[in-house]
């Protein structure tokens, strides 16, 4: 009973998205790769730098967040693993403070991930068909304009529309440093190894989301969706597990060749 309920699971699964998460996850490991080798061999890679690797860095975010809500519409647990993936970034967080990371891991992916779950369990309710174009449209255009915040502007690619209040970035106060970075308001003492504050992700997230009120439904019932390529569909469905064991793995190689090399 449990194989054939198993079996039809597996047949219901949309694989493509499996397999495309699994495609940015493997880019999140490249990207921490190259964040992780001036720290074990004094190797600043001259790529990184550069405006390809810019540009693919971005579109990697970019696809696993949006992904992340157009899945949040399929599941019917939202919060429940909404609070599981805010739980898995906690325990990322303690791990680098305990690791002695430096700096820190504060506000990472996950903890976005899981953050941004827990607010879509009500606008689930929300976003329909009739209205969802204009929540896309909308977050589209507030990711854009919101997406150079750290830096203090709201604007579009490098042109400020205006300067947010410095009140905003309270580098010296502790009581409003964490909440306002959270926010996407970072102030001069915040630092952080991966750092993905809910502004401007948030916005992308939900266009996620409306994504799939248009066009969810239709796409499921399109033979494209069942296209399985392993081993990234294996990688998209077990994305956490891979998120939070990838790191500590990757810093353990890096550690264990700097050793053998010295």
């Amino acid at each position: 009973m449990g194989k054939n309920k198993e079996l039809q699971k597996n047949k219901s699964r949309l694989h493509l998205l499996d397999t495309i998460r699994g495609l940015a996850i493997i880019g999140m490991v490249y990207i921490h790769v190259t964040y992780d080798l001036p720290e074990y061999f004094g190797i600043y890679p001259a790529y990184a730098d550069s405006l390809w690797y810019e540009i693919f860095g971005q579109l990697v975010r970019i696809t696993f967040i949006f992904l992340s809500g157009y899945c949040a519409m399929l599941g019917k647990k939202t919060l429940k693993r909404g609070l599981i993936v805010s739980g898995a970034g906690l325990l990322v967080t303690l791990v680098s403070v305990i690791a002695k990371v430096n700096p820190p891991i504060y506000f990472g992916v996950l903890t976005l991930i899981g953050a941004c779950m827990l607010l879509s369990v009500p606008l689930k309710k929300v976003i329909t068909k009739k209205n969802a174009a204009v929540f896309m449209i909308t977050g589209i255009l507030l990711f854009i304009l919101t997406l150079h915040l750290y830096n203090g502007y709201f604007g579009f690619v490098g042109h400020p529309f205006f300067y947010w209040p410095s009140w905003f970035y309270q580098g010296n106060n502790p009581v409003l440093l964490y909440p306002l970075a959270f926010l996407g308001f970072p102030g001069g003492m915040f630092s952080s190894s991966d750092y993905f504050p809910l502004i401007p992700w948030f916005f992308l997230f939900l266009s996620g989301m409306s994504f799939y009120a248009l066009f969810g439904e239709t796409l499921k019932k399109k033979d494209l969706m069942k296209i399985k390529a392993e081993p990234l569909a294996f990688l998209g469905r077990y994305s956490l597990w891979v998120y939070l064991l990838h790191q500590p793995l990757i810093m353990g190689i890096l550690m264990a060749i700097a050793a053998v090399r010295r």
